[in-house]
């Protein structure tokens, strides 16, 4: 028979040579690789529904989400195609049986399946299985011995009452065993079981013809055209970009490998000659389908369908399934209306010009550079020779934890760049941005897992080859699309993947050097659709502040879009805004191929003079041909233009150079304007992985000129070495010896200020976790009314508050420098006028001990005065408690806050330094202790804290400070005396503060308090050890635990 998954020929009564027979078998074998992959779809894909294939199948294997998404693509559109026929209505006076014949079935289970899924529809019909007559003996002889499959199938013959070439009869099935080469043998068994001349007859082969000799698969067509009404349905391979292609070179290597060559696509390698193969035998109507475009079709899959297919299992393998998919065709003919259709012709691009670029290549040797999925910076090397860095990414066994580094021309002793302790943890699909000058090269989020995005970013100092940490992404993600603003030391980012219900990103986010990550309110009638996998380039910027660029394609719902923008991004006032504009084909353009071109996924784009250059990628129903794969294009008044496509000159002494995958490349533009692409590959399906060898160095020239008339032909690209980056921040040792040695002191950055206009606007803020200042709220009239003697009148001269009275400016809760001191209030603002180092901190007034600080009880005469404004509904909404505040020339002691809190002066003026969150292993935060004893304002100007990132702001009355939950801060007055109000709000779930009494609301988180119990247990569980290895596996546990918490 053909083959059990559907992937061969079938047997004869003619005798065979051995070689011949030996073929056969071959073929046949390909039935067992395809039912263990059919079986992993049906457990993964079908849950609810019978399972067949597991009765074929003696140990279930899951396989990669790649093929289970290939075949279960495979079986859904014959699914829907059998489904159709099954369901076309009877002519009126004229009933016939409806027959599906199955040509080279192996173990396939469609007649179970549609038994089981469409009863009604298959009352009378008759499914028929045909291949090989060992093979289908071997299916006859599982179905007789498994009741869940023969049970579903009524009055089944005994083998005895049953003649060549039938194996096995029922009404409802059955299994014919003979040679598809042997057609008279075929009708022979079908005229034994059916009325041929007077049944409705659908042809099922999936990838079983193929593997015949071309005129026996098309003899097969022919034969099956001249039966009246008859229909067929053949999936099979194709070569829509050449041989040459490199999936279509792995992919045949694969069968010829097997010594299973498929046949057919020598003769028919497209999906237009395939339907000409049908039409000229016999078909009246034929229509085709890549994989590709049947995964778009409505008629096959709608979003929601595919949308539900990810729910099944994480899947991010988009290109090489659109690789996968484009080999592939799916044909539906029939004998009877007349008309021959095509899904989708390829775009055409004959009308744009093209120009001969310069491809250099160097191959390198053995595995060396094959990692796919990174991100690539070029660096300045010591002698000005090009240095590129391909940044981590995906190898041949895992994801990587290294770099590659190429450079081009100079001696290996050249390239000293190494790497010093920490940096980033091992991820794909991540960005790297080179913020132009000494602003550094900007990493930004990735993935471990598709279901594992990651937020944290990094930066690289091209000066001293050291990662830092910089502010994390609003929210993790992978695939987004990032570019610089020209040499502003900012960048613009775009889309991309998270996790969550709603997977995808549709905000825009501006990274600052000084703010982090800002989000862009979006403005104006078109907003991009949330996308990942997208292009995104900087064109220019017309005024300071003002900057553009082009935004295009992306996948949403397992779809590309087709979207083609213009952004305009304007920073200033209260948030970056950005205006996106739909941008149209020239005038006079006549179809929509340029739009379908550019509109890619995962493909690079750079500035490249005065237009955008565009590699590699993806584009939706149809498979780039070679000469589309880099194009130029520019953007001017509302329009888009495709201006060029560029092709190999093939001008090298060698010969061309091999023909690279531009999927998962990482890609580098050089000063000179040559773009090099290191890496890249795909996983050709079940076939094997393609890899890209060597190192491509494109030259596009002016005016057919070559632009490296300085470069030597020679000067060969080299892979230089592979450094591994070792994971995590750097230690404080090791930050020590590199910046405090140097005596410089920390980079203090200034807190942002913003003005907040709707509530949303601050429900942003929340979400971006930095301290802000908040100005121009109305606090009410507390501003303008409460100095001392107001509070003391309001008050009244009774009233008791506990002070910290201290002997020094610089409080120090650990050593408790100070005393507390119950006196009148009317005394503290007495004291506070003579300057005295006091410090009130109010209290519940009734219940001190027991119950959280509170405005409106504690000092209801004050209370009117003081109003959280609008925009700040969720601190109202999630209050915990209102704190007054008041303080002569003594300064609050280094510390954090569990939870969230806005900080709004009142009166005087106030100095507050903060640290960000990571900073907590530099500043002498004992175990279990939220406030520490180090001087901030006395070794600011030092290098003690050099390994730290400050942020400093001063706070005059009405401005209002955010303090994320767990930044490090402490305050110092920079005026006589301070009045504040500080209000705390729970930003958390509840389940994940700690249970029990808390009145100033600084109880560690619940996940801490028992994270440090699990400590000491684990500690007391080395007692027993000698000291040095209890020391020993004590630190490898630290170890362990700090990796996670930077990973």
């Amino acid at each position: 028979m053909a083959k059990t998954r559907k992937e061969g020929p079938v047997g004869s009564g003619r005798a065979k040579t051995a070689q011949a027979k030996a073929q056969d078998d071959q073929v046949m074998s390909t039935n067992s690789s395809s039912i263990v992959s059919k079986r992993s779809v049906e457990k993964l894909y079908y849950p609810d529904e019978p399972h067949f294939f597991r009765f074929f199948v003696k140990k279930f294997q899951r396989r990669a989400p790649l093929i289970n998404r290939g075949y279960h693509l495979r079986l859904h559109v014959i699914d829907v195609l059998v489904r159709d026929f099954l369901m076309q209505p009877q002519k009126d006076g004229e009933w016939k049986q409806k027959v599906v014949v199955n040509l080279g079935c192996g173990s396939d289970v469609l007649p179970w399946q549609c038994l089981s899924r469409y009863p009604d529809l298959c009352k009378m019909v008759k499914f028929v299985d045909v291949d090989f007559s060992d093979l289908i003996e071997r299916k006859r002889q599982t179905v007789e011995a498994t009741p869940e499959l023969k049970g579903m199938l009524k009055w089944p013959r005994e083998p005895g009452e049953l003649a060549p070439p039938l194996v096995f009869e029922s009404n409802e099935y059955v299994q014919i065993g003979c040679d598809l080469r042997d057609l008279k043998t075929l009708r022979e068994g079908l005229e034994m079981v059916v009325d041929v001349e007077n049944c409705s007859l659908l042809f099922v082969a999936e990838v079983s013809i193929t593997y015949m000799e071309t005129d026996g698969a098309d003899n097969v067509i022919e034969w099956a055209s001249s039966l009246g009404d008859a229909e067929f349905v053949l999936l099979e391979q194709i070569l829509p970009s050449g041989k040459d292609h490199p999936f279509a070179t792995t992919m045949l290597n694969h069968f010829n490998k097997l010594n299973t060559p498929i046949k057919s696509v020598a003769t028919y390698p497209t999906l237009d000659s395939q339907l000409q193969r049908f039409s000229s035998r016999g078909f009246n109507s034929v229509l085709g389908w890549t994989l590709w475009q049947a995964w778009a079709d409505e008629r096959f899959l709608s979003a929601a369908d595919r949308r539900k297919l990810d729910e099944v299992e994480p899947f991010d393998e988009w290109e090489e399934f659109a690789l996968f998919a484009s080999h592939y065709c799916l044909i539906h003919a029939s004998t009877k209306a007349s008309t021959v259709h095509i899904a989708g012709k390829p775009p055409s691009s004959a009308s744009i010009p093209t120009k001969r670029m310069q491809v250099q290549y160097n191959e390198c040797p053995g595995q060396k550079g094959q990692r796919r999925f990174g991100a690539a910076m070029q660096l300045p090397d010591k002698n000005d020779t090009p240095l590129v860095v391909n940044v981590m990414g995906l190898g041949t066994k895992a994801r990587l934890q290294s770099c590659d580094v190429y450079n081009q021309g100079a001696d290996a002793g050249s390239t000293e760049l190494t790497f010093s302790e920490g940096g980033p943890a091992t991820r794909m699909c991540h960005t790297l941005t080179d913020l132009g000058g000494d602003n550094g090269v900007l990493l930004a989020g990735g993935r471990g897992s598709p279901s594992s995005p990651l937020k944290d970013c990094w930066l690289f100092n091209k000066s001293t080859n050291l990662w830092s940490r910089t502010q994390d992404l609003p929210l993790p993600l992978y695939r987004h699309a990032v570019t610089n603003l020209g040499g502003s030391g900012m960048a613009l980012l775009v889309g991309g993947k998270g996790l969550g219900a709603a997977p995808l990103s549709s905000e825009c986010l501006l990274y600052q050097p000084r703010l982090g990550w800002v989000n862009c309110e979006i403005i104006g009638e078109v907003k991009p659709a949330a996308v990942y996998g997208a292009v995104l380039a900087y064109q220019g910027a017309e005024n300071p502040g003002q900057f553009s660029g082009l935004f295009a394609g992306g996948l949403q719902d397992g779809l590309i879009n087709e979207q083609i923008l213009c952004w305009d991004l304007v920073i200033s006032g209260l948030k970056p805004i950005v205006k996106f504009t739909q941008l149209k084909e020239p005038a006079g353009s006549k179809d929509s191929s340029s739009r379908q071109l550019l509109a890619r996924f995962g493909a690079t784009c750079f500035q490249h003079g005065d237009k955008f250059l565009l590699v590699g990628g993806v584009i939706g129903d149809h498979l780039l041909d070679q000469q589309d794969e880099i194009l130029a294009c520019s953007v001017s008044s509302g329009e888009f233009k495709v201006t060029r496509r560029y092709i190999d000159s093939q001008s090298a002494k060698e010969g061309p150079p091999p023909r690279p995958l531009f999927v998962g490349v990482s890609t580098a533009l050089l000063p000179d304007g040559r773009v090099v692409v290191v890496g890249g590959g795909a996983t050709c399906f079940s076939m094997g992985t393609f890899w890209n060898k060597g190192v491509y160095a494109l030259s596009f020239g002016q005016s057919g000129e070559d632009t490296r008339r300085d470069v030597q032909p020679d000067l060969q690209w080299v892979h230089r070495k592979t450094i591994e980056i070792t994971p995590g921040e750097r230690s404080v040792t090791a930050y020590d010896e590199t910046e405090t040695m140097s005596g410089l002191p920390p980079h203090i950055e200034p807190v942002a200020r913003v003005r907040l206009e709707t509530q949303e606007d601050f429900t942003r803020i929340l979400k971006e976790g930095r301290p802000v200042v908040l100005e121009g709220l109305n606090l009410g009239k507390c501003v303008s009314a409460w100095s001392l003697d107001y509070l003391v009148g309001k008050v009244g001269n009774d009233r008791n508050v506990v002070i910290h009275e201290s002997s020094t400016q610089a409080m120090d809760f650990n050593t408790k420098n100070f005393r507390y001191v119950t006196t009148s209030f009317e005394d503290f603002a007495r004291r506070v006028e003579k300057g005295d180092m006091v410090y009130l901190r109010a209290l519940s007034d009734k219940k001190p001990t027991e119950k959280p600080a509170l405005l409106t009880e504690d000092f209801p005469t004050l209370a009117s005065d003081f109003a959280l404004p609008p925009q700040l509904s969720v601190v109202r909404d999630s209050l915990f408690s209102s704190v007054l505040r008041a303080s002569g020339c003594v300064n609050m002691w280094l510390h954090y806050d569990v939870m969230a809190n806005v900080y709004c002066q009142i009166g005087g003026s106030k100095r507050l330094v903060l640290f960000p969150p990571r900073d907590v292993e530099h500043l002498s935060f004992t175990p279990g202790a939220s406030s520490s004893s180090i001087d901030v304002f006395a070794n600011l100007e030092s290098a003690e804290l050099a390994h730290t990132h400050p942020h400093e702001t001063v706070l005059s009355p009405g401005e209002v400070l955010f303090l994320p939950p767990l930044w490090l801060h402490t305050a110092k007055p920079t005026s006589g005396s301070n009045i504040a109000v500080n209000v705390f709000f729970k930003d958390l779930g509840s389940g994940n503060y700690a249970a029990g009494r808390d009145v100033y609301g600084n109880r560690d988180l619940a996940a801490y308090e028992k994270g440090r119990q699990d400590v000491a247990r684990i500690a007391n569980s080395f007692h027993k050890l000698p000291a040095e290895a209890r020391e020993f596996y004590l630190l490898r546990l630290a170890d362990e635990l700090q990796r996670k918490a930077r990973g």
